[in-house]
C-alpha cells in the first residue's frame, strides 16, 4: 500500500508558517502611561480571506473590542464591555457588564452577563445568567439558565431560557421563546 507524504508536508508548512507569529490585541482605553496590560496573543492563522486570531487575557474591568475576523479570544476575571463586529468570531467571557454584538457568525459564552445587545446574524449567545438582554438581527440563539429582561426584535431568533423572566417581549417575525 502507498503512502502519501501530503498530509506531512502540510502541517510542516502549516508549522512553519505559524512559528514566530505572536502579537497583541490591545483594549481601546488603553494609551501610553495608562498602565494597561495588554491582552497577549497566542497564535496566528496562515493569511489568506480569514486570517484568524487567538488571544487569551486578564479583563481587568477594562473595555474591549473585537473586530478581527475569525478571533477566538478568552477573556477572564471581569470586563466593563465587550464590543464584537466582526465575522466567524468565538469569545469567552467571565463576567461582562456590557455587551454589544453586530457581526454574524459570532458565537459568545460567559459565565455572567449584564446587558447584551444583538444586532448580527447567526449569533449564539450562551451565558449561564443574562440580567437583561434585546435580541435583534436574525437567525440568532440565546440559551441561559437565567435571564432577566428579554426583548426580541429580529426575525427568526431563538430564546430559551430555564429561570428568571416569565416571558419575553416579541415584536420580531417567526421567533422562538422557550421561558420557564
Amino acid at each position: 500500500m502507498k503512502k502519501s507524504l501530503a498530509p506531512l508536508a502540510l502541517a510542516a508548512l502549516f508549522a512553519v508558517t505559524l512559528s514566530g507569529c505572536a502579537f497583541q490585541l490591545r483594549d481601546p482605553s488603553n494609551t501610553p502611561g495608562s498602565g494597561n496590560k495588554p491582552i497577549e496573543q497566542s497564535e496566528k492563522a496562515p493569511e489568506g480571506d480569514n486570517p484568524g486570531l487567538a488571544a487569551n487575557g486578564d479583563c481587568d474591568d477594562r473595555d474591549i473590542v473585537v473586530a478581527q475576523d475569525g478571533a477566538r479570544i478568552v477573556l477572564t476575571g471581569h470586563c466593563a464591555s465587550v464590543t464584537i463586529t466582526g465575522t466567524d468570531i468565538a469569545v469567552n467571557v467571565e463576567e461582562v457588564d456590557t455587551v454589544s454584538i453586530s457581526g454574524s457568525e459570532i458565537t459568545l459564552l460567559a459565565t455572567e452577563i449584564g446587558t447584551a445587545e444583538v444586532t448580527g446574524k447567526n449569533v449564539a449567545i450562551n451565558p449561564d445568567r443574562i440580567e437583561s438582554i434585546e435580541l435583534g438581527g436574525e437567525y440568532n440563539t440565546l440559551i441561559s439558565k437565567f435571564a432577566g429582561s428579554v426583548t426580541v426584535s429580529g426575525d427568526y431568533n431563538i430564546a430559551n431560557w430555564d429561570d428568571g423572566a416569565a416571558s419575553a417581549t416579541d415584536t420580531g417575525t417567526g421567533n422562538t421563546i422557550v421561558a420557564p
